[in-house]
């Protein structure tokens, strides 16, 4: 009895006693049992009490007690499926959140010279055996980035993230390797096998994908996966379960090998991981098995999407982002131009040698939609302001933004320029204020050394701008205004002015400069008859520049005193790794000189003394501290 309500036992559906006797499973109520013997008469449902019965009675408490302790082993059951549950939700939402931090997160191109998504599978499909996983091989394999950007109107295949066709490459340095990148890989592990869809990117569980034996196709790359593929995912994540446990264990205790990291302890694992930085994704090669040609790129193709992200994608939804025609227009100009297009970085380095070639070059470029991110043109032939318009107004309409432009043998036209609404260096500045240019290096020629007017009102976008300068025959008054202009530019980080005789005169006038300059790095002044004194002038500054890194000044009549004044400017630089002294008159006094300087700088690495008359004493004194110092010595 429940109270005042009576408990009756079990019938079947006539009604008729089930034997032996039960009742139904009431949990968490207290019953009080009521035992009496049932005589059936003209009614099933007439009980008469009669006396107990004492075997009766012990079966029916046996029975009650094995119902008590199935429902209390069923309710404890329960508590644990849900508190099970609960904790494969939580551990779901940790890693929805870290993968959607990775997914989300956009690349500027010059961080991301290598495709980013990536996951280890083991070489061979094996059973997990935990006491052999030391000696398991393990391949990265990088993962194609698809999604809403590449996907046009009309195309016939999915666009979802799948494994690059390629074979993997080579994990040789396993304990290294997972220290580092485990926690990204457990969350490309967990991604790829339970899936996710984020911010255009649809990741399919593995379990929703068709089994094949081989991916041999387009089709079966994207839609398909092995059961090689299944299995390895699975040993993957029990690998890195182990390893986590591992390197977690206290001294003294031994774990159980199949101990959970608890929901605060993983959160602490994937603390931070919210993708890999650039210098993670440069370092990833050093743990990997590559030939010499390998260009860890994986099959994969460089693109970037319409907010300017960068993303990695295969050759298939590579080439469903683009007009076929006009990619295929770009390669044969490039081609005939006896350049190089890379399509896997979106690269092209191609040297125009005519007008005819270069109106060409524009229009394919201009029209092409391949993704050509980085673009190394020289323009060989005596170009005017009006190959260079023409060249501003394709780029503005291409998708680079990396550009390397050589212009050393542009010729300035003065008809060009008194007809023109904008002058040579207005062209460049526009070129300068794309929003779409990240980084620019420019080889100008003499009709540019007014640097002053080389500066972009807008230039936020600009991560790099870097000027290099390489005239001839620069003359007296054009050299005044390279050197005033010097002291207020700040992109100009190589100065070529070998064999312009600009003399003494010309080295006084630059050092005074280059005392306060910081951002030229290479300065070329060989040929250029500076003499002692003008090496005088240019130890000053040395002792106080921290840009300058390579000095040239070969062939310019310097002697012993010069060299003794770089010896000591030497001592005390720490910014110079070369300095080229060929073809001078040093002689032994400068070589000893030089020698006792490098006992104490450790930044130069590289020191040109061919033809410098120098007799067996110095040569004596160079050759051994070459074998006690890094720099090496060339004479």
């Amino acid at each position: 009895m429940n109270g005042e309500v009576v408990v009756s036992m079990m019938k079947d559906s006539n009604r008729i006693r089930i034997e032996p006797c039960c009742i139904k499973h009431c949990p968490n109520v207290v019953l009080e049992v009521v035992l009496s013997t049932i005589v059936n008469h003209d009614h099933v449902d007439s009980p008469i009490m009669s006396t107990p019965n004492p075997g009766f009675e012990s079966t029916v408490l046996h029975q009650l007690g094995g119902l008590y302790n199935q429902g209390h082993t069923t309710q404890e059951f329960v508590k644990q499926v849900l508190m099970d549950a609960q904790e494969i939700k939580d551990r779901l939402i940790l890693i929805q959140s870290k993968t959607e931090a990775i997914l989300t997160q956009n690349y500027e191109l010059l961080e991301y010279t290598i495709p980013r998504l990536f996951i280890v599978l083991p070489e061979k499909s094996t059973s997990w055996d935990p006491k052999t996983m030391l000696r398991t091989k393990f391949r990265l394999h990088f993962i194609c980035e698809c999604g809403e950007h590449t996907e046009a109107s009309g195309s016939k295949i999915r666009h979802h993230l799948h494994l690059a066709n390629h074979e993997g490459y080579v994990v040789n340095k396993p304990t290294e390797f997972f220290e580092k990148y485990g926690p990204f890989l457990t969350l490309m592990l967990e991604m790829i096998k339970v899936g996710t869809s984020i911010a255009g990117c649809v990741v399919p569980a593995l379990a929703s994908l068709k089994v094949v034996d081989v991916l041999n196709s387009a089709k079966s790359n994207i839609n398909s996966v092995t059961s090689k593929v299944i299995k390895g995912v699975d040993y993957s994540l029990k690998y890195l379960e182990e390893s986590r446990t591992l390197i977690q264990k206290p001294d003294g205790v031994d774990l159980d090998g199949n101990a959970k990291m608890s929901q605060q302890d993983l959160a602490t694992y994937f603390a931070g991981v919210e993708g890999l930085e650039g210098v993670d994704l440069r370092q990833l090669g050093s743990y990997l098995s590559t030939n010499s040609s390998d260009n860890l790129l994986g099959n994969l193709y460089r693109m970037t999407t319409k907010d300017g992200h960068v993303k990695w994608v295969c050759r298939h939804h590579y080439r469903a982002g683009y007009q076929e025609a006009h990619t295929q227009k770009l390669r044969d100009v490039v081609k005939l131009a006896g350049g190089v297009f890379d399509e896997q970085l979106g690269s092209i380095k191609v040297t125009l040698k005519s007008s005819f070639a270069a109106v060409e070059f524009y229009g394919a470029i201009s029209k092409a939609k391949a993704g050509v991110y980085d673009l190394d043109i020289t323009f060989g032939w005596d170009c005017t302001r009006t190959d260079l318009e023409a060249f501003e107004k394709a780029l503005k309409m291409s998708s680079v933004s990396i550009l390397r432009l050589d212009l050393h043998r542009f010729q300035a036209s003065i008809a060009s320029d008194i007809f023109s609404t904008s002058t040579r260096y207005e062209i460049l500045v526009r070129i300068m204020e794309h929003t779409n240019m990240k980084m620019i290096h420019i080889v100008l020629s003499n009709d540019f050394v007014k640097l002053s007017s080389l500066q972009p009102k807008r230039s936020s976008h600009l991560h790099k701008l870097s000027i290099e300068m390489t005239p001839r025959g620069i003359g007296a008054s054009n050299f005044r205004v390279l050197v005033k202009s010097l002291k207020t530019n700040t992109a100009l980080t190589t100065l070529s002015l070998g064999g312009n005789s600009i003399g003494k005169e010309g080295a006084l006038a630059l050092s005074e400069v280059l005392k306060t300059n910081t951002s030229l790095t290479t300065l070329n002044l060989g040929y250029n008859l500076i003499g002692n004194e003008g090496a005088l002038a240019l130890s000053e500054v040395l002792k106080t520049n921290t840009a300058l890194t390579t000095l040239d000044l070969q062939d310019n009549s310097i002697g012993k005193e010069g060299a003794l004044a770089l010896s000591e400017a030497l001592k005390t630089n720490t910014t110079l790794t070369t300095l080229s002294l060929w073809n001078n008159s040093i002689g032994n006094e400068g070589a000893l000189a030089l020698s006792e300087a490098l006992k104490t700088n450790t930044t130069l690495t590289t020191l040109y003394l061919w033809s410098n008359a120098i007799g067996e004493e110095g040569a004596m004194a160079l050759t051994n501290v070459s074998k006690a110092s890094t720099c090496n010595i060339v004479t």
